[in-house]
């Protein structure tokens, strides 16, 4: 994986944390809130609280824009996509 250009590496690890994402979720039909998700995949930032879960918060909005996942707005929660594709 070091020869691979640094571009291709970061795409490859953000691949493996979505498909990571839409794994937990399948697995969880009722759907996950975005603190559930960070703690599981353990993608909370050592910030303060009103900033430990924005890189899963970036990674959940990817995958809901490109139909994935679903926001589950009645339960505020993140689920998963049955009719992707």
């Amino acid at each position: 994986m070091r020869d691979l250009p640094e571009r291709e590496r970061a795409q490859l690890g953000l691949q493996y944390i979505e498909d990571a994402v839409v794994a937990l979720l399948t697995e969880h039909a009722k759907g996950l809130t975005l603190a559930n998700v960070a703690d599981v995949l353990g993608l909370r930032a050592d910030l303060d609280p009103g900033h430990r879960d924005m890189i899963a918060e970036g990674i959940l909005a990817l995958l809901a824009r490109n139909g994935r996942i679903l926001w589950d707005d009645r339960n505020q929660v993140y689920i998963d996509n049955p009719a992707r594709g």
